[in-house]
């Protein structure tokens, strides 16, 4: 019989070894599966509509949003819940000034959430949003809960679109509850905090214009509605909501900046024009005559059809 003394040595010599040994080229431990995200997005619109309701068509704008994501939790491919995760984000909005505006700091954003994965496909998220009006003084400000349930139904349809990119509809819907203020603005004159509801979808199709940059074609389509006191107006004889608040279509073009080395992350430039319909109240809210609604922020309202476009760069790192 062997000494045992001398086989645990061994063993023991083995393992130092082991452990000592250079790792060979390509056998590294595995890559950083990216707990914490970053996604900047750098904007500029024509024109700023806040779910339909006209907030400035002056002059310049610029639009910066920041969102820092950390997944606490990745299940496996059979698990029914696949991820978790918190994410804290914040939007800015900076026009050129315009009465009564008197600085170029219109609004500043908080947005807090938290939400699971159900099979890598079906995402609930909710949270609380902090909306404030630096250009209005420090007393305006918007705050909400919100939930939102989006579905990733690519690779569920029996076609594809060109470059083997499956197609997709991406559909959601929001449900937010205002807890103090209104983006109505009609609390001072007996208005009631709002309960809003939307619906999405972003379909769309990819093409390889020029080999190595394939260019996405999409069509956002938004609807946004008043479930209760969303979109209040003040008249002479009370305070009145409409159901309708907007419905918004883009055409929308994403080309992935490519060219930018990699260890900066994923650039993607993102472009084109949007129709907003708007309903008959967030008509009024824009409209320079309705003295008691939103008025004065030099914003056209009252059209059938409003025509926006907007350009950015998001950066995903």
């Amino acid at each position: 019989m062997r000494n045992p003394i001398a086989l645990r040595a061994a063993a023991l010599a083995g393992l130092l070894i082991a452990v000592s040994t250079p790792v060979l080229a390509g056998e590294g431990p595995p890559p950083n599966t990216g707990a914490l995200s970053l996604t900047v997005v750098l904007n500029v619109p024509s024109s700023y509509y806040f779910r339909g309701i006209a907030q400035s068509n002056a002059g310049l704008h610029f639009q910066p949003y920041l969102e820092l994501k950390a997944t606490l939790y990745e299940g496996g491919e059979k698990d029914v819940v696949t991820a978790g995760f918190v994410k804290a984000a914040g939007f800015s909005h900076f026009q050129s000034i315009a009465p009564p505006i008197t600085t170029n700091y219109y609004e500043q954003d908080v947005y807090l959430s938290g939400g699971l994965s159900f099979y890598k496909r079906l995402t609930l998220e909710g949270g609380w949003n902090l909306y404030a009006y630096p250009g209005l003084g420090s007393a305006p400000q918007v705050q909400e809960v919100f939930g939102r349930l989006a579905l990733d139904d690519s690779g569920l349809w029996p076609f594809k679109r060109p470059g083997d990119q499956d197609f997709g509809l991406a559909p959601y819907v929001l449900l937010a509850k205002e807890t103090s203020g209104g983006a109505d603005g009609a609390g001072p004159s007996g208005g009631g905090k709002g309960m809003y509801f939307e619906v999405g979808i972003d379909p769309g199709i990819s093409v390889a214009v020029v080999k190595d940059y394939p260019v996405r074609l999409h069509l956002p389509c938004v609807l946004g509605l008043s479930l209760d006191k969303y979109y209040e107006v003040v008249t002479a004889a009370a305070v009145q909501d409409k159901s309708f608040g907007f419905a918004d279509l883009g055409i929308v073009v994403d080309i992935p900046l490519k060219f930018i080395p990699a260890r900066y992350g994923k650039w993607t430039f993102s472009g084109g024009p949007h129709l907003l319909w708007p309903g008959q109240n967030p008509k009024l809210l824009a409209g320079p005559t309705n003295a008691s609604a939103l008025n004065g922020l030099n914003v056209t309202g009252g059209k059938g059809f409003e025509v926006w476009g907007v350009a950015g760069v998001k950066i995903e790192y």
